[in-house]
């Protein structure tokens, strides 16, 4: 799939100073545009959008908006941005989780600078995918039509995930809900999520339909759903587009998150795949299952895991086990046969009360350096840079965390 782009013929002198969604409850001010914090000029050799993939998909009468046709389903929605300034490392490609977009990465919802601008500013072509079928994505309406018509049995119409604010608070960590207790180390914007005067509801305007149920779960072709391992029932089309989208830029570093978590690894084990330059996988994504064939490409890529806080059982109060069993089986895996794969969980190392929505938190820059020092001292730099060569993290290689992966490559929900 080739990568079609609009670039700038020049360099682009951008004003950092974005505004972002805003919802709020009535009794409390608005945020607007002048709540956004700024920062200093941002100088870009280039900016635009495009999509990755996609495929025709007929849409006969009665189904069709006024005229039966085809459709384009399955494409990837990117927008990225090149600094003037380069770091002479490879581009990053960052995909969101659940119920959620591509605006995880921008300006956080209290107005601070998301790590899509943070990591250009520190000299990396930053690349933001919206998951096949979310947000500007778009997503298979014809399953849906099909029943509205009467054509197939309501039990036949694919889920759409509706996060609550209970949800929220639940997934992401921030506290008791029943109570609106945060955490007492809670680091997230509680503000925006309705905690404390002036509060607003702004970080809910992020929380969106999921309609990842929408997707075949085996790629095309595929007879009985397992084509490869370990990714039966995968979301395959966004780690087939990711793949892709790396393999078109001639190297990049995959970060997941949540339930994107696991898309990393899924893509650097397609088929096709030869170009995914590091593994950067956060709120988990191991797998316990991998096959000898798995271990030996992963082995060739460093492989970063990173949890925040306050994982706890179903009581509220207990702390999970902690590492996770599948970071540790995948880990010991890795790196017994040769490969750099670090597991990170940030109390460990001291770093205290994050969500499970980091980018977002009060410290979102700092575990983004924490990210940009692993890269540096693990990834090797761009086909014209020096070469920082691979090698074993022991900083936090054997650092303990909380997880909830199941142990099969899931992610968060």
């Amino acid at each position: 799939m080739g990568l079609r782009s609009h670039l700038t013929g020049h360099a682009i002198l951008l004003s950092a100073v974005v505004s972002s969604l805003a919802l709020l409850p009535t009794a409390a001010s608005a945020q607007r545009y002048k709540d956004v914090k700024a920062s200093s000029p941002l100088t870009l050799e280039g900016q635009g959008s495009f999509f990755v993939g996609g495929n025709t998909h007929e849409v006969p009468a009665p189904y069709a908006y006024s005229l039966p046709g085809n459709v384009m389903i399955n494409q990837m929605y990117v927008e990225f941005m090149k600094p003037a300034k380069k770091g002479g490392r490879y581009p990053i490609i960052f995909v969101h989780g659940c119920c959620l977009s591509s605006k995880t990465w921008e300006t956080t919802p209290d107005g601070r600078m998301g790590w899509n601008e943070y990591f250009v500013r520190k000299g990396f072509d930053t690349y933001m995918a919206d998951q096949v079928g979310r947000a500007r994505s778009g997503f298979n309406g014809l399953k849906y039509e099909i029943v509205r018509h009467g054509d197939a049995p309501a039990s036949s119409q694919p889920e759409i995930r509706l996060a609550t604010d209970a949800f929220a608070w639940n997934t992401f960590r921030f506290g008791n809900f029943a109570t609106k207790t945060p955490w007492s180390d809670e680091r997230f914007p509680m503000k925006t999520v309705g905690v404390g005067h002036g509060s607003t509801l702004d970080f809910y305007k992020q929380v969106i339909p999921d309609l990842y149920a929408t997707l075949d779960t085996s790629p095309p072709g595929c007879v009985g759903g397992g084509c490869y391992t370990p990714l039966a029932a995968a979301f395959h089309d966004t780690s087939l587009a990711m793949s892709n989208l790396a393999n078109d830029l001639g190297g990049a570093i995959l970060v997941g998150h949540s339930q994107s978590s696991t898309f990393p690894t899924r893509a650097a084990l397609q088929a096709g795949s030869k170009n995914v330059k590091a593994i950067i996988q956060l709120e988990t994504g191991c797998f316990d299952n991998l096959t000898a064939s798995d271990i030996a490409k992963l082995k060739k890529i460093p492989i970063l895991i990173i949890e925040g806080d306050h994982y706890v059982q179903a009581d509220g109060v207990t702390p999970q086990v902690k590492p996770p069993a599948a970071c540790v089986t995948q880990r010991n895996q890795i790196n017994a046969a040769g490969g750099n794969m670090t597991y990170i969980h940030l109390p460990a190392i001291g770093i205290k009360g994050n969500s499970h929505m980091f980018m977002q938190d009060n410290n979102n820059l700092q575990i983004a350096d924490l990210i940009i020092k692993w890269i540096d001292k693990n990834v090797k730099k761009g086909r014209n840079d020096d070469d920082h060569g691979h090698g074993h993290d022991d900083d936090h290689g054997n650092g303990h965390g909380h997880g909830h992966d199941n142990g099969h490559g899931h992610g968060h929900h």
